[in-house]
């Protein structure tokens, strides 16, 4: 039950990210009951293609990653671009977490003169060791995502008594709006990177990893109903004070949070927003950290190399304090066309590597979705789909 537990807690720690914050400014356009029913789509799709990632993972043995998968499967010339995005995905990830994890430093310590490069190793040391141990990072993960989740039920107290049932009601603002949201939402959902790490974790055996993620999961889609629910029944689509108003100003978290200040009259919400979001960022670098960490001595692996702990620890988390401090804003536009890489990763790969049912009718729901957020996505960074 311990490990069932701490699996699900794996799942939601990697998948909830302080990004959930933002799901209402992508879907505010689209209104409440569709934004709902998208989620609820992206999860299921999502949650399939985890299906069929853990029964490849069965007939592998323990500590299996993504590399090991594809090595019979794919030609050497696949294998190789595979194995860039997956590392460009990552390693976008864990720079925009390492810039946060800086940022928090500097916050907590208080410096009069920031300097990234200390706060970046400072965070690095503190929470990038726990990655060393699978046991720990379960156990470390496990309290932050419990405390997490506690001020996520603060935020929705404190937001419930602002309610408007007329802004519940709201409707799509234009096809344009489906076309602006469907990236981020079948992405939120990204947590198949933590699989292979969670077949290891529960020795094998798979019905306690599909329990695990079952219970992880759904999970994750009742949250982010919940917070689609109290944020866009808070605020309207359009008018002052309104979605419209801060997507003309920049779409930010920021503006975001004055707004529901505002519209509660609580001086402590934006206290338990800013709890909430510093926590995820650390739940998150945890998560992907201990995937990228995984990824990498698999890696070596396929060529007979055993890395130690600290060789792995280097390669995982130098490549983004590099860019952390060189290129604080570098991967703003990787993070960008991170939809498109977690596609292929997440939902195309696993498809492909079950050649057992690579041909089933059913596949054709996440192939066909997914590659629409390719398109979608395609079209939102060329300008094209405007929401508002």
């Amino acid at each position: 039950m311990t490990r069932l537990l701490g699996g699900a807690f794996l799942v939601v720690g990697t998948t909830i990210g302080a990004g959930m914050l933002s799901l209402p400014l992508i879907t505010a356009a689209c209104g409440l009951w569709v934004s709902i029913v998208l989620i609820i789509i992206s999860w299921s799709v999502m949650y399939l293609t985890a299906l069929r990632l853990i029964k490849v993972c069965a007939h592998q043995p323990l500590g299996v990653n993504f590399t090991s998968l594809i090595k019979e499967e794919m030609p050497k010339s696949l294998q190789v671009v595979f194995t860039l995005v997956y590392l460009l995905l990552l390693y976008a990830l864990m720079a925009a977490y390492t810039t946060q994890g800086a940022s928090l430093v500097n916050l907590v310590s208080q410096a009069q003169v920031p300097t990234v490069s200390v706060d970046a190793i400072v965070f690095i040391l503190i929470f990038g060791l726990v990655i060393l141990s699978t046991r720990l990072s379960d156990y470390v993960n496990r309290s932050f995502v419990s405390v997490k989740l506690v001020f996520y039920v603060l935020c929705v107290v404190s937001m419930l008594f602002a309610l408007k049932w007329a802004n519940m009601l709201k409707m799509p603002l234009s096809f344009y709006a489906l076309v602006f949201a469907w990236p981020t939402l079948l992405p939120s959902f990204g947590f198949q990177n933590i699989i292979p790490v969670l077949y290891e974790y529960q020795k094998g055996d798979v019905q306690a990893v599909k329990r695990s993620v079952f219970i992880g999961s759904i999970a994750v889609l009742v949250i982010y109903i919940i917070w689609l629910i109290v944020c866009l029944a808070i605020l309207p689509q359009q008018g002052v004070h309104s979605y419209e108003t801060i997507f003309k100003d920049g779409n930010t978290l920021t503006a975001l949070m004055s707004e529901i200040k505002q519209a509660t009259q609580s001086a402590s919400i934006n206290t338990f927003l800013s709890v909430f979001v510093n926590i995820s960022i650390i739940t998150s670098f945890i998560c992907v950290g201990l995937s990228l960490y995984h990824y990498i001595r698999d890696t070596f692996r396929r060529f007979n190399i055993e890395l130690n702990k600290i060789i792995g620890f280097l390669l995982t988390f130098i490549p983004p304090f590099i860019f952390t401090v060189f290129y604080p804003k570098g991967f703003i536009l990787a993070l960008q066309y991170a939809a498109i890489f977690a596609v292929v990763i997440f939902v195309f790969t696993p498809i492909y590597l079950d050649k057992e049912n690579r041909k089933e009718v059913i596949n054709f729901y996440p192939l066909v979705l997914g590659a629409l957020v390719i398109i979608a996505q395609v079209l939102n960074l060329a300008g094209i789909a405007q929401p508002f």
